[in-house]
């Protein structure tokens, strides 16, 4: 039988469990089916992943770019915002060069792992399995947004 001690713990995490999952759930506001890039964005569309040096897929839920990235409060997101200007503009990323995106590059971000002045991103960021379509869609909507 489980102590008091072990009781609260048990249902601290639990709680924090309740927390995560009610944010997720509403991180993402739905998209219109026909927004193929805003639809990519929220998750509604899984894009199939992998980490680097790891072929095994990476569940749907995980790979939203809504769990990490934002659009609009950078302190809340755990990566970079994506906004049109935190990719079109020269900045220093990652320690390398100012760089800046364009469509080709920010595609190879999404399916190699490296950045316009060739620095690997961090092994966190998934490596998609994206059509050039389905890229084009998604650099649409976060440059127009």
């Amino acid at each position: 039988m489980a102590s008091p001690s072990q009781r609260s713990a048990a249902r601290a995490w639990i709680g924090l469990a309740l927390l995560v999952a009610m944010h997720l759930a509403h991180a993402a506001e739905p998209c219109d089916p026909a927004d193929l890039g805003c639809s990519i964005f929220n998750g509604q569309q899984a894009i199939p992943a992998h980490l680097r040096d790891d072929d095994r897929p990476l569940p749907a839920w995980t790979t939203r770019c809504v769990n990490c990235h934002t659009q609009t409060d950078p302190s809340a997101a755990f990566a970079p915002p994506l906004t049109s200007a935190t990719l079109l503009d020269a900045i220093n990323r990652r320690g390398g060069p100012p760089s800046r995106y364009d469509p080709t590059s920010f595609c190879r971000v999404l399916k190699d792992g490296v950045d316009p002045a060739g620095v690997v991103l961090r092994k966190s960021m998934p490596h998609y399995q994206i059509t050039g379509a389905e890229c084009a869609a998604l650099w649409r909507f976060v440059t127009n947004h």
